[in-house]
């Protein structure tokens, strides 16, 4: 059953057709089409034509909301979150709110999303209506973009066309990724509504929660990132997921060969790649079981310009053509080597450094499983800067032979590929490399680790679940916090230890922490550099955490971190 998805309340659905799966509970296609006319009888009391929708939580109700805005023929801005800063640029465009969050800005109205006026409507086509995204752009500064709803569903229906074999199976969506943005409100929304298969609107954020989907359901079909997929394959030996997933959608950033061959072997399915980007829609497509050459959509055609960058051209894009600026290396009429950014090709003392190639040349090293490459300012200079996560094999030579021999063997390797003016200037490792839901890095992020002297420990067999995290962690001699900390035995700081159980379970547990109570604090043993502790966090609730650092019957520190909101 295909459906086109901008007349979808006026199309020959079945009433009793299943469209949603809440926890449980079974969402009708009657019940749906009530609730959307129910919102959109109370949006269509609102003066202004243009309503911010910030629901962050709540996909089922993103959902009713969204099509009732369209029905009630407002244009809506999605804002990927809401704050005092973020509000201010949204002053010019409207002064109401949708949501289902207690807010309270100043000369804004929140709309009363509990009134009733019945659920007596007559459905519409929604193709005139508009839809603002907001996308980071070079500077990670949020860029405003507009598409119509003609624009989503002209892709909508080339996607279901072009997998109607996997649609047939009658799979439920599962996703990872959220509605907001264009690729989320896509692949977890409308191309599963419009293909006549179900959307489980539970949200995915670790293994254990994909392996609950799984088992719930015949088929699956699954919307998620790279990033997302590096974490399952990274420990794919605690996992044993259910041979069910009919197909695996990923976008966001590029799908590394060894993720993409590992994913095959867990589920069965080679990982279908989206490349393009808010402006244009789906350019092109992959799956690197075929080899790496990107295949350009139907209905999509695309040139480049005299930089190698991409002119892409379709129904989906917001301004036709539209000047992307990735840089291709065409095979033929209808595929290309996708080559990076020219926004990522940057001048070191002159010397043209393609950052993404750098990353390339440091994943080629034994040593590194993932980096990210950017340029910082250093005393009036631009450098670069490194990011990077270590493979077994690397974390063992750095807590064997120290940080210093460790970049002396990564600068070694550059050397041969890039002059000695561009060689790293800051090499930062990590544990996790920052990414948003959408597997695009946080560069905000990137650079405060640049800035920070604050080293990560090194984390041997960190293992991650849904209520806790183990691993070995080694505070290297070297790192900042034990100079100056009693000079003649240099001690590992307690606020040192609090600061890295805040940041585990900032990164691990995708908590947000901006006030917490530490209670139950002891501190019984000193930590010393260079010594492999063991460190187990426990989530006790949503809000509370324990935590303990330990060698064998030697406990260093323990306490628990309350979150308040």
């Amino acid at each position: 059953m295909f459906t086109e998805i901008n007349k979808f309340f006026i199309s020959n659905i079945a009433p009793t057709h299943t469209v949603f799966y809440r926890g449980d509970k079974k969402v009708s296609f009657a019940e749906f089409s009530d609730d959307v006319a129910r919102m959109a009888n109370v949006f269509n009391r609102i003066k202004s034509d243009t309503v911010i929708l910030y629901i962050p939580e709540n996909i089922y109700l993103f959902h009713v909301m969204f099509m009732a805005l369209m029905q009630a023929k407002k244009d809506v801005i999605l804002p990927a979150i809401l704050t005092e800063q973020s509000i201010d640029a949204l002053r010019t465009e409207t002064d109401t709110i949708v949501s289902d969050q207690m807010i309270n800005f100043a000369g804004f109205t929140s709309v009363d999303i509990n009134q009733d006026f019945g659920s007596d409507w007559n459905f519409c086509d929604m193709d005139d209506r508009l839809i603002y995204f907001f996308t980071s752009g070079s500077t990670g500064t949020p860029k405003k973009i507009c598409k119509t709803f003609h624009n989503l569903s002209a892709e909508v229906a080339m996607h279901n066309k072009m997998q109607y074999n996997a649609f047939n199976m009658s799979p439920v969506t599962i996703a990872s990724i959220a509605p907001y943005h264009m690729y989320g409100l896509l692949w977890r929304f409308l191309i599963p509504m419009a293909g006549g298969i179900a959307i489980d609107t539970n949200m995915i954020f670790t293994p254990e929660e994909l392996q609950d989907a799984q088992q719930k359901f015949d088929a699956v079909l699954f919307a998620t990132t790279p990033s997302f997929l590096d974490g399952i394959v990274k420990y794919q030996g605690q996992y044993k997921f259910p041979d069910n997933c009919v197909g695996i959608f990923s976008s966001g950033s590029l799908l590394n060969l060894q993720t993409s061959e590992k994913t095959r072997k867990i589920f069965g399915v080679s990982p279908f790649e989206v490349f393009g980007s808010t402006e244009t829609g789906g350019v092109a497509f992959r799956q690197q079981e075929n080899g790496p050459l990107w295949t350009v959509f139907d209905g999509v055609k695309i040139n480049s310009d005299e930089n190698n960058c991409i002119i892409a051209d379709s129904e989906f894009c917001c301004v036709r053509p539209f000047q992307m600026s990735d840089v291709i290396e065409s095979q033929n009429e209808h595929q290309f080597v996708l080559k990076g950014r020219a926004d990522r090709i940057v001048k070191i003392a002159e010397e043209r450094i393609s950052l993404p190639e750098y990353e390339d040349r440091l994943c080629s090293h034994k040593f590194v499983e993932h980096a990210y490459v950017t340029t910082v300012n250093q005393n009036g200079r631009v450098v670069i800067g490194c990011v990077l996560t270590l493979t077994d094999e690397g974390k063992n030579f750095i807590t064997s032979h120290g940080r210093h021999e460790f970049i002396t063997n990564i600068k070694n390797l550059l050397s041969a590929y890039f002059p000695n003016v561009a060689l790293p200037r800051k090499i930062r490792i990590v544990n996790k490399i920052p990414m948003n839901t959408q597997g695009k890095i946080l560069k905000l992020e990137i650079n405060e680790i640049l800035r920070s002297i604050v080293a990560e420990p090194i984390a041997k067999k960190l293992t991650t679940t849904d209520s806790f995290l183990t691993a070995e962690l080694m505070f290297l001699g070297d790192s900042a916090y034990f100079k100056g900390h009693f000079e003649d035995c240099p001690v590992l700081p307690g606020v040192i230890q609090l600061h890295f159980v805040i940041k585990f379970i900032q990164t691990f547990f995708h908590k947000k922490i901006e006030v917490y109570d530490v209670i139950k604090l002891k501190f019984t043993s000193l930590i010393l550099p260079d010594t492999l502790v063991h460190f187990q966090l426990n989530k006790l609730s949503d809000n509370e955490f324990s935590f303990c650092y330990e060698k064998g019957d030697v406990k260093y520190s323990a306490g628990k971190i309350v979150i308040k909101e």
